[in-house]
């Protein structure tokens, strides 16, 4: 949310398996890499959409939809 107005993603996800990905992940929210690890044994999960759709709302105007 961001003053009068709100965003609603829906759509579908894949997961991400690659290493890449996940270090990628952790690379820009560093204060997870005490609680994640990545790898094939890790606890890190990193998802992307393959088709989606963001709705930004408002009580001020009508809704704009974006495909993603």
């Amino acid at each position: 949310m961001s003053g009068d107005e709100w965003i609603r993603l829906s759509g579908t996800l894949a997961g991400d398996d690659r290493v890449e990905a996940q270090e990628s992940m952790l690379d820009a929210y560093p204060s997870l890499r005490n609680m994640y690890t990545t790898g094939p044994e890790g606890n890190t999960a990193v998802f992307y959409f393959t088709e989606g759709t963001a709705t930004i709302s408002s009580f001020s105007h009508a809704p704009e939809v974006i495909q993603l």
